[in-house]
């Protein structure tokens, strides 16, 4: 077949390649199913934000504080063969928070006796049931105060007071924690 035989013979070619290298894309990116973003977790967020208003406004402080700070101990107890793992090796619990999705880091004053856990800058709160876009009241940092101190407890094996120094919720840039380890 000579080059003008070939022309003639694949002027209808030309064009299905010219479409396909149009279309393929096209039909592939079609043919990739998206999946659907999944819709309830904004509700969960959006809920559970308004459920700590109703709270908020039925429920003396006290009260609520305590409530969310057991339902932090609650949550954190959840993870208590992981945080068993690390007892008494801070060392190893702080590398595994770092690596963490948290990404937290922790530093230690050991002659005041006080540990830091602090987060790098985030938009958000990490609880994934919190949300500044949905105006999560701020006392459900009482949750992460519960979380903290059971975990601390369970890995240090000494009681602790946690104190919140920064938060996202209330307006910071990041959270901070700070771990005061008790005199036994």
């Amino acid at each position: 077949m000579n080059r003008k035989e070939f022309l003639k013979n694949c002027a209808c070619g030309l064009c299905t390649c010219a479409t396909a290298g149009v279309l393929a894309p096209a039909l592939s990116a079609a043919a990739e199913t998206k999946v659907p973003d999944d819709w309830r977790l904004p509700f969960v967020k959006q809920r559970y934000a308004r459920l700590l208003e109703i709270l908020s406004s039925r429920m003396d402080e006290k009260a609520l504080n305590e409530t969310l700070f057991d339902l932090g101990t609650y949550c954190s107890g959840l993870y208590d063969d992981t945080h068993q793992k690390f007892r008494g090796d801070l060392e190893g619990f702080r590398k595994a928070v770092k690596q963490s999705a948290s990404g937290d880091n922790i530093t230690c004053d050991w002659e005041k006796g006080i540990i830091t856990m602090a987060s790098d800058e985030r938009a958000d709160c990490f609880c994934p049931l919190n949300s500044r876009v949905n105006h999560t009241p701020k006392v459900v940092c009482n949750c992460s105060l519960g979380w903290q101190q059971h975990t601390w407890e369970t890995v240090l094996q000494k009681k602790v007071h946690v104190e919140l120094k920064e938060s996202v919720l209330r307006g910071d840039k990041r959270c901070v924690f700070e771990i005061r380890i008790l005199a036994t």
